[in-house]
């Protein structure tokens, strides 16, 4: 999945000083399965680099910082919780084909950052000794937090 910036929005004070950026950042899978993300990260000034202010840096810049932030609320910096796990079963076998898991994360600092992730796991994602049946729903949502973790990490 390829994340993308959709927004860049950068409000400005009475003074003409930025006080707020806010970027919008989403991805779509290109595989037929349906996976999405959707999230909204504040940059602040805590997150630019020492001796900077907002009127330095380039819009390139405000991504980077971003996507780091994005990437650090996946692996942690976040609660990340599952809202739902949908089993879909194939009518062939009757045996479960793929499940879908749906997380989403709010930031608890007054930002308004989140997270909305949906994410099909198939057979292939599952450990080589498991199937559907021997997997638990704790067991899905690890496999969905690490999915998060590595469409979100920054290279």
């Amino acid at each position: 999945m390829e994340i993308n910036v959709t927004s860049i929005n950068q409000a400005f004070g009475k003074d003409e000083q930025t006080n707020q950026i806010i970027v919008a950042l989403t991805g779509n899978s290109n595989d037929g399965s349906g996976d999405y993300l959707s999230s909204s990260v504040n940059v602040t000034g805590k997150d630019l680099p020492a001796g900077t202010s907002f009127d330095d840096v380039l819009d390139s810049e405000i991504e980077t910082l971003a996507r780091k932030k994005l990437a650090d609320y996946a692996a942690g910096s976040m609660q990340i919780r599952v809202s739902s796990i949908n089993r879909n079963y194939d009518p062939q076998t009757n045996e479960i084909a793929n499940a879908v898991v749906s997380l989403m994360g709010n930031a608890t600092d007054g930002s308004n950052d989140y997270i909305n992730y949906h994410t099909t796991i198939t057979k292939a994602d599952l450990p080589s000794d498991k199937t559907f049946a021997t997997m638990s729903a704790g067991a899905l949502k690890d496999l969905a937090k690490a999915k998060l973790v590595a469409v979100t990490k920054v290279a």
